[in-house]
C-alpha cells in the first residue's frame, strides 16, 4: 500500500471517528501533496508524500521552538508514524559496498537512486567518504 494510501485510509478512520485534529492534519498533508504533483515533470509518489511530511514536520518544529502548541506536538507524533523507517548507518555501509562504488558522489548517487528519502545525507556522505577513500 502506498504511502498516500495509507494517509487516506487513515482520514477515513478519523472522519469516521469524528477526529477533528487529525482528519485537518491528514487532509492539508494530502492537498498539498495532491497540489506538488500537479506540477509538470513531478509524479505523486512515497518520496514525494514523505517530503511533505517532512516538510510539514520541520515547519512545525520551527513554530514549536517559538511557542509551546500541543496540537503541533500531536500533529508531529502522527504525521511521524507515515515515515518510513530511515537506514542504519550499517544498512547504508551495505548498500554502498553492494553498490560497487568507487567513488564518493558515484555512492551518492546510488543510494540517492534506490533509497530516496530512507537516509540522512550527513551520516551517508560520511560513510561514503570512509569506504571509496
Amino acid at each position: 500500500m502506498s504511502l498516500m494510501d495509507e494517509l487516506k485510509t487513515r482520514l477515513h478512520v478519523a472522519v469516521k471517528n469524528s477526529e477533528k485534529a487529525v482528519r485537518t492534519s491528514l487532509r492539508t498533508v494530502i492537498g498539498e501533496a495532491q497540489n506538488k504533483a500537479l506540477r509538470p515533470g513531478v509524479e505523486l509518489d512515497d518520496a514525494l508524500v514523505a517530503k511533505v511530511i517532512k516538510d510539514t514536520i520541520k515547519g512545525n518544529n520551527d513554530v514549536l521552538a517559538h511557542r509551546d502548541r500541543p496540537d503541533l506536538v500531536a500533529e508531529n507524533e502522527l504525521l511521524s508514524d507515515f515515515l518510513p523507517k530511515m537506514m542504519s548507518d550499517g544498512e547504508i555501509k551495505s548498500a554502498i559496498l553492494g553498490s560497487g562504488a568507487k567513488t564518493m558522489p558515484e555512492a551518492m548517487q546510488f543510494l540517492s537512486a534506490n533509497h530516496k528519502g530512507l537516509f540522512d545525507g550527513k551520516s551517508a556522505k560520511r560513510i561514503a567518504m570512509e569506504l571509496t577513500t
